[in-house]
């Protein structure tokens, strides 16, 4: 029980801390910001654990291995939250239009490059995994190996390139 609470009081401390530096200013690398961030909460945390609690070193493992999960849980999350996903924009237009309900029409106008495409584009570039040449976007070593373990994963699922 006392891995849970501590695993959960680290995680808590963490997601405090990122909201406090949220308000206090949004990073320029969210996602890079967020793993330092919480790494170095975890280290700290387990760390001071260590000085205070008499946990075995399977115990800390187990804390360590619980709140990096729950980090991992919250990571995937927090893209969703951070960035405009299409199946969200659209149930909130179609929430929007209450009983009424809309039009497809409608939903496919709303749908635009300039709400989705574009500041994913921008993200990636500003994120260093892509560079512009000209008007042409190319992906960069960065890019390959953050690309690389999904088109792994991907292929051994048999689901192809697509995305």
């Amino acid at each position: 029980m006392s891995v849970l609470i501590s695993g959960s009081l680290l995680f808590a401390i963490a997601f405090l801390v990122h909201l406090i530096v949220w308000r206090w200013r949004y990073p320029r690398n969210p996602i890079k910001t967020l793993v330092l961030l919480f790494g170095t909460v975890a280290l700290t945390g387990i760390i001071l654990l260590s000085l205070r609690a008499s946990y075995t070193a399977v115990q800390y493992a187990h804390i360590a291995l619980f709140f990096f999960s729950l980090f991992t849980c919250y990571l995937i999350t927090y893209s969703a939250i951070e960035a405009d996903s299409p199946s969200l924009v659209i149930v909130l237009l179609v929430a929007k239009c209450g009983k009424a309900g809309m039009p497809s029409e409608l939903i496919k106008e709303a749908m635009g490059n300039d709400l989705l495409i574009e500041p994913r584009i921008k993200e990636l570039a500003q994120a260093g995994l892509v560079d512009l040449s000209g008007l042409t976007y190319k992906i960069n070593a960065k890019g390959r190996f953050l690309l690389l373990p999904f088109v792994i994963y991907r292929n051994f699922l048999g689901l192809g390139k697509g995305g």
